[in-house]
């Protein structure tokens, strides 16, 4: 048992290995890629608390104070991260993580002010 926990955690691993070297191959640097991935995540997990505190809601029968008061919170916390001007200032901040060249500086950074 022992090895095949180990042949698939090798396996897990050698298809992140590839999964990382096909995004350089496409020329994409991987750190957007990640902090696109983190931004996603982060946007998901109060949606994710609120349906789970929905779920366990339903299945007590009752809604307590406490639940009560941490879905509303949720509920506002998800209200206010999809307003259009957060998500517009979101993705503007990752298009700040894009490198063409590859010099380790997003280009955003690197363009001279033309006064």
């Amino acid at each position: 048992m022992r090895l095949r926990f180990y042949d698939k955690k090798q396996e897990l691993i050698n298809k992140a290995k590839d999964i990382f070297q096909n995004i350089r191959i496409a020329n994409i640097r991987p750190t957007g890629v990640l902090a696109t991935r983190l931004l996603v995540l982060v946007m998901l997990v109060p949606i994710m608390l609120v349906v789970v505190e929905y779920v366990l809601a339903f299945t007590k029968g009752h809604v307590s104070d406490d639940m009560g008061k941490l879905i509303s919170v949720g509920v506002n916390i998800i209200d206010y991260i999809f307003t259009p001007s957060v998500l517009t200032a979101l993705v503007g901040f990752l298009a700040l993580w894009v490198d063409k060249d590859g010099d380790g500086v997003p280009d955003s950074l690197e363009k001279e002010d033309k006064r």
